[in-house]
């Protein structure tokens, strides 16, 4: 399957090199941990073009699906509003720049590698109709290659309670889906690999102390298309602000609804 965009909705002038950026974060547990991190680390990177930051993540998300952890279900990406909300934006005179990461939780919901692999085509064509540089990652190889039986079944049972996929088909989905993310890649549609690396003992959540080079490695493929060298790394110090503001929007927003959630999370 080839990502095109429509090429009606394409407008061919190109942006402004100091046009205001637009940051589109679309993913999960991953994203909802870093992004604050991200998003500060992109602004600085960026300055003095005004950036904008919009998120659609949260734990357990999908992208097909509603998915979430324990009470709190989070809408599928796909039918967020933030694609429109980021058309505005891009109609404004935004240069739209974009990150699809923690892509496998809909298998585990029971999601066919074909409508998961349709579901990011078309967020895919979604995001080049506003002329945007993608980012993605690709779901973790060793469920592909062969995580332990033991380790599955342990991250299935806490992490999916109500799930019933099997270790096989898991295997072949994640194939299937890994494979489309593989070809899918060009010029503006740019996979980012070797972010195996940076993860923990799960082997799907990066470990606290690899997230600050992992997130590091993923702003730098995100600032490329600037011909922007990221000046400092993120620090650890950092990556625990982070997280800390995930854990706060977890018990106070989604959790607890005491706090609004803010308008730039969709």
């Amino acid at each position: 399957m080839t990502v095109e965009a429509d090429e009606k909705s394409l407008d061919k002038t190109p942006p402004p090199s100091e046009a205001p950026v637009l940051l589109i974060l679309l993913g999960a547990s991953n994203l909802a941990r870093g992004c604050f991190a991200l998003g500060r680390h992109m602004q600085a990177c960026l300055h003095p073009r005004p950036v904008e930051v919009m998120i659609a993540t949260g734990p357990g998300r999908g992208y097909c699906v509603p998915g979430g952890l324990l009470t709190v279900v989070y809408p599928p990406i796909q039918s967020s509003r933030i694609f429109e909300a980021a058309r505005e934006k891009f109609a404004s005179g935004y240069r739209v720049i974009a990150l699809v990461t923690d892509i496998g939780n809909d298998i585990m919901y029971g999601v066919s590698p074909e409508a998961l692999i349709e579901t990011l085509h078309q967020i895919f064509t979604r995001l080049q109709s506003m002329r945007a540089e993608i980012f993605y990652t690709p779901i973790p190889q060793i469920f592909e290659t062969g995580i332990h039986p033991a380790l599955f079944h342990v991250l299935r049972t806490v992490l999916f309670p109500g799930s019933r996929v099997s270790y096989d088909q898991t295997q072949r989905a994640v194939g299937r889906v890994n494979r489309f993310l593989q070809d899918a890649a060009t010029n503006h549609l740019r996979l980012v690999p070797d972010m195996d690396r940076f993860t923990g003992m799960d082997e799907i959540h990066y470990s606290v102390f690899h997230a600050s080079h992992a997130w590091t490695y993923i702003a730098e493929r995100m600032l490329s298309p600037f011909g922007i060298s990221v000046p400092r790394a993120l620090t650890f110090p950092e990556m625990v602000r982070s997280y800390g503001a995930d854990i706060w929007k977890l018990v106070f927003t989604d959790f607890t609804g005491l706090i609004k959630n803010q308008p730039n999370y969709y």
